[in-house]
């Protein structure tokens, strides 16, 4: 894989991420009517507001990879036109 495919599909997974982000925290923010029934101890809002917290913190690390991923390549790029200067 070249840097610039890496870059490019990196981008592309944080583009994915942030639209899964705002998604979850669009979720979150709906949550004013429950839908399912709580089990003993738990809220219907505790139970709705699990999944999307979870795919906030999932996303946000799908994110920071991806971001790492560019900064490496930038790293590299830089390598490569400092070694062939």
């Amino acid at each position: 894989m070249d840097i610039g495919s890496a870059t490019t599909q990196a981008l592309h997974g944080m583009q994915r991420s942030q639209g899964e982000l705002v998604r979850s925290a669009q979720d979150i923010a709906r949550l004013n009517a429950p839908v399912v029934q709580p089990s003993a101890g738990q809220s219907a809002s505790e139970l709705q507001v699990v999944e999307p917290l979870v795919n906030l913190e999932r996303q946000q690390q799908i994110f920071d990879s991806n971001a790492r991923v560019i900064k490496t390549a930038d790293e590299m790029l830089g390598n490569l036109i400092d070694t062939t200067v």
